[in-house]
C-alpha cells in the first residue's frame, strides 16, 4: 500500500490540534495495532501459532518510542483507557497501568486471557469493556491499524460516528471524534477529526512538545524488587472491599505453587497447547495426550530480560507480566489471573 507524509509545517499545525482535543477530552481512548510494534516484534500476524515474520527473541522486544509516550501520556492521565489489538505487553513494560488496558486479542503475559485463534471467541471481560468504550469515548487516537473491519474497530468508529452528528449551538454532539495516526490511507479517513500522516515515533514526540511536555525518560520501568507482596485480595483472587481487616500474600518466588483463578477464557481462546486447561476430556495436541487439569502448577523463575515470572501450568509453559504483581499491591484489578495453591493470609 501508498505510503503518506504530511508536510512538516503541516504535521505540526496537526498535532496543535491533537493537543488541544487532548485537553478538551473527559474520556480518551488508545486504540492500536501491530503496526506499532512492528520495529521490535515483526509484522505477523498475532494470532494462533502463525510466526511468520517475527522477529527473534519477541518476549524479550522492547517497548519503542510509541509505546513509551503513549504509557507516560496514560500515567499523566491524558489517556484513560486502551484497547490494544497485540499480545506483546509492551504497553505496560512502558508503564502503561494494567487496570487500563484491555488486551483484546489476549495477551503472552495473562494465563487468564490468553491470545485468541481466529476460531475462538474474547473473554468475557474483554469485550464489554470494548463496548463501553466504544459508547463512552470522548476522542479516540487510532496508531498501527488499518481499521480493516475488525469488531473492535467500533472503538473508533462508533466514537468518529458521533462526533459527526450536530449537537446545540452546532458543535459536536457526542463526542469530540476519531484521530488516526498512520502512514497508510484507511477506509474510514472520511469521518475522522484529525488524520495525521506519518510515523507514530516522530508525531508523538510533536505531540509531547505541544503539551508542554518535551523530551521524556526511555528508561525501562521500576518493578518491584521483591516476588512476594501482601496484596488486598482473597484466596480466589476477588478485590478485597476497602477497610478489609486481612490480606493475602501472593508469593511468585521460584518454585511457589500457583493456580490460575476462575473466569479465565482458555477454553475460549482455542489454543491447542492449553486445550487440556479447563477442560471436560482427555485432550491430544501433537501426539501427547494431557489429561483434563484446572489450572495448578509452579513458579520456575522470575526472568527479568522479559519482565515476566515464567509458570508450568499442567505441564505447559504460560507466562505472568511482573507489572500484575505491582498491580495487585495496588490493588488496582478486580480479579488476579493468579493465585497461590494456599495463600497466606495476615
Amino acid at each position: 500500500a501508498s505510503e503518506f507524509e504530511d508536510h512538516p509545517d503541516v504535521l505540526m499545525a496537526k498535532c496543535r490540534q491533537l493537543a488541544q482535543l487532548l485537553r478538551l477530552s473527559q474520556k480518551t481512548v488508545a486504540y492500536t495495532g501491530a503496526g506499532i510494534s512492528a520495529a521490535v516484534i515483526g509484522q505477523a500476524a498475532r494470532s494462533g501459532q502463525n510466526t511468520v515474520g517475527w522477529k527473534a527473541d519477541t518476549r524479550k522486544a522492547k517497548p519503542t518510542f510509541t509505546h513509551h509516550a503513549l504509557g507516560f501520556l496514560g500515567r499523566s492521565g491524558l489517556i484513560h483507557s486502551w484497547v490494544q489489538q497485540n499480545h506483546d505487553g509492551l504497553p505496560q513494560k512502558a508503564g502503561f497501568p494494567q487496570e487500563c488496558i484491555n488486551e483484546i486479542h489476549g495477551s503472552w503475559y495473562d494465563p487468564c486471557n490468553p491470545v485468541v485463534k481466529y476460531s475462538g471467541s474474547l473473554h468475557d471481560r474483554a469485550f464489554p469493556w470494548m463496548e463501553d468504550d466504544a459508547d463512552t469515548a470522548d476522542l479516540v487516537i487510532v496508531l498501527g491499524t488499518s481499521l480493516g473491519g475488525l469488531n473492535a474497530d467500533q472503538v473508533a468508529t462508533k466514537t468518529a460516528e458521533r462526533s459527526l452528528i450536530a449537537g446545540p449551538g452546532g458543535g459536536s454532539g457526542g463526542a469530540l471524534g476519531t484521530i488516526c495516526i498512520n502512514l497508510q490511507q484507511t477506509e474510514q479517513d472520511g469521518k475522522m477529526t484529525l488524520r495525521l500522516f506519518g510515523r507514530s515515533d516522530e508525531i508523538l514526540r510533536s505531540l509531547l512538545a505541544e503539551l508542554g511536555f518535551g523530551l521524556i525518560r526511555l528508561d525501562p520501568i521500576a518493578w518491584p524488587l521483591v516476588s512476594r507482596a501482601q496484596v488486598p485480595y482473597d484466596a480466589e483472587g476477588r478485590r478485597l472491599p476497602a477497610g478489609a481487616k486481612r490480606s493475602m500474600w501472593l508469593d511468585l518466588r521460584d518454585g511457589q505453587t500457583v493456580r490460575i483463578t476462575a473466569g479465565h477464557n482458555i477454553q475460549g481462546a482455542r489454543q491447542p497447547q492449553y486445550m487440556h486447561i479447563g477442560a471436560a476430556r482427555t485432550y491430544v495436541y501433537k501426539g501427547v495426550r494431557r489429561e483434563p487439569g484446572i489450572g495448578q502448577g509452579r513458579v520456575v523463575r522470575r526472568d527479568e530480560a522479559s519482565s515476566s515470572f515464567m509458570l508450568e501450568i499442567e505441564g505447559v509453559q504460560m507466562r505472568l507480566g511482573i507489572w500484575w504483581l505491582e498491580c495487585a499491591m495496588r490493588g488496582a484489578v478486580e480479579a488476579l489471573p493468579i493465585v497461590n495453591l494456599n495463600p497466606l493470609f495476615e
